[in-house]
């Protein structure tokens, strides 16, 4: 009984280490506990598929009330959609588990060690390539606040952060259960993580130039469930236009609207869209706003989650289409063969992966890489912006469904991750919080309360430096993933022999 109660523990701290709580010591520790018990009792899956289960559960517990408020499930129902996600999820920490210990990697040993912190990033790398991918709450992103440790994520992604924990963890697994024959395992843990930070203090004596841009970022604070009602999409424009109204007192060249901050297509809404566009063209500024797009194809129409810039006359001159939609919100996986799946769809859905990838291009040198709301999770897309010429970052959401939850807090706590993947200034405009403004380092220079009205600016310098994992991408978690194949490979060669 007592390595079950030690896998439900350890999957506890381990999902308090994220915002909202954000202790962030425990994600350490807390995988050590669970091979400690696993190394006891020798039931790597069951204990790791516990532990896994905990963990996702904790954190995502939120998704309860978004289905109950916006879904209209029952209670006993989300609770079950919220189990079955959580469950899902939990493999890709059970079958790591599992493997460690066939693998024989429990057996102390720094090269063991190596192994294991390989398998489990590999995991995480699947989780964010699988077709239904959710790389939500990767160990990593729990120090999004440590400046010093996450540089590294320069090099090698948020992935080479979360090798470093699982390697840590591992040290603490070894200091448990054997410290005198761990120290081995502890120096090299202590030697990876030394070097980590040394890499991030000379990491942060870099100094990045480029030009700098005053942008206004507009949180218009909408709740989610008068967003879409037709007979206030007047009354949402008018506040859009008045908090930007009040932002040009700074004399912003750009203005940013958050994901579907109108109500309606623009375009198609004659009037609404041609106000927007005069007013524009008045006060000489660039906007980017966030708006559903419709698009005739065939004999139909296609539904896209979209971002537009306006040039200071008014005119449309760059549009970005969302190309990572969010299961069972924007569209229904496999509705068409299973029609009963529309039963678990949060939002209406219907909407396509669009078109239109490149960044939003002000004029030469400066660009902004779009990324709307669940895309911010994907860092492969936040490098595909860059090498295509983003010049900044920038997240546009509506983060409304998730209250004051700790859903946004974590939503936010991973776009830290895209700014230093790829050393560049992230904006983040929400509708109703957290917006904010993140360096290339990963500071975050603005952060603005949830569930209020703000529209500050900030000052952006654009980019054009690539960082080493904006080059070559994801080459440490398929470094982790090849030599975890090996060891696979090899034990398996070695057991037929």
């Amino acid at each position: 009984m007592w390595p079950y109660i030690l896998a439900i523990i350890s999957g506890s701290l381990l999902f308090l280490a994220h915002p909202k709580a954000g202790f962030s010591f425990l994600a350490f520790f807390a995988l050590g506990l669970v091979f400690e018990a696993i190394k006891v009792s020798r039931q790597g899956f069951r204990l790791g598929f516990i532990f896994g289960f905990v963990y996702f559960w904790g954190l995502l517990y939120w998704l309860i009330n978004v289905m109950m408020d916006f879904g209209g499930l029952p209670f006993l129902a989300a609770v079950g959609v919220l189990s079955l996600l959580a469950a899902y999820l939990a493999l890709y920490l059970a079958i790591p588990f599992w493997l460690s210990e066939k693998l024989g990697l429990l057996r102390l040993g720094p090269l063991n060690a190596l192994f294991c912190a390989a398998l489990f990033t590999s995991f995480e790398f699947l989780r964010a390539k699988v077709p239904f991918a959710f790389p939500w709450g990767f160990l990593g992103t729990t120090q999004y606040e440590n400046i010093f440790l996450i540089q590294i994520a320069s090099l090698g992604g948020v992935y080479a952060v979360s090798f470093v924990l699982y390697l840590i963890n591992y040290a603490c697994f070894a200091f448990i259960t054997e410290q005198f024959k761990a120290r081995y395992t502890i120096a090299l843990a202590l030697v990876v993580f030394l070097g980590a930070y040394l890499y991030g203090a000379k990491a942060l004596d870099h100094k990045f130039s480029g030009t700098p841009q005053k942008v206004a970022i507009i949180q218009g604070n909408i709740p989610q469930d008068v967003k879409w009602k037709p007979e206030l999409k007047e009354e949402s424009l008018e506040k859009y236009l008045n908090l930007s109204q009040r932002a040009l007192k700074e004399k912003p060249e750009v203005i940013i609207w958050p994901e579907t901050a109108l109500p309606f297509y623009f375009g198609l809404e004659r009037n609404l869209s041609q106000k927007i566009a005069n007013w524009v063209a008045f006060h000489k500024v660039y906007l980017i706003l966030g708006t559903p797009r419709l698009e005739r194809e065939n004999n139909g129409y296609k539904i896209f989650n979209s971002l537009f810039l306006l040039d200071r006359n008014g005119h449309v001159k760059a549009i970005y289409d969302k190309q990572h939609l969010v299961p069972f919100g924007e569209f229904v996986p496999f509705e068409d063969v299973l029609p009963f799946l529309r039963t678990f769809a949060v939002a209406a859905g219907g909407y396509s992966p669009g078109p239109k990838h490149s960044p939003l291009v002000i004029k030469p040198g400066e660009a902004f890489g779009g990324l709307i709301c669940f895309e911010s999770v994907f860092p492969d897309l936040a490098r595909e912006q860059v090498k295509k010429g983003a010049t900044v970052l920038l997240v546009a959401t509506n983060d409304a469904w998730f209250r004051t939850s700790a859903g946004p807090y974590q939503h936010f706590a991973q776009a830290v991750f895209r700014a230093v993947e790829n050393r560049r200034y992230l904006v983040r405009a929400a509708n109703t919080g957290i917006s904010g403004l993140i360096d290339p380092y990963g500071r975050i220079i603005l952060r603005t309360p949830l569930e209020k009205e703000a529209y500050p600016t900030v000052v952006v310098r654009h980019l054009s430096y690539e960082s080493c994992y904006t080059r070559y991408g994801d080459w440490w978690a398929i470094a982790c993933v090849l030599s975890s194949l090996l060891l696979i490979v090899k034990n398996w060669w070695g057991r037929r022999r």
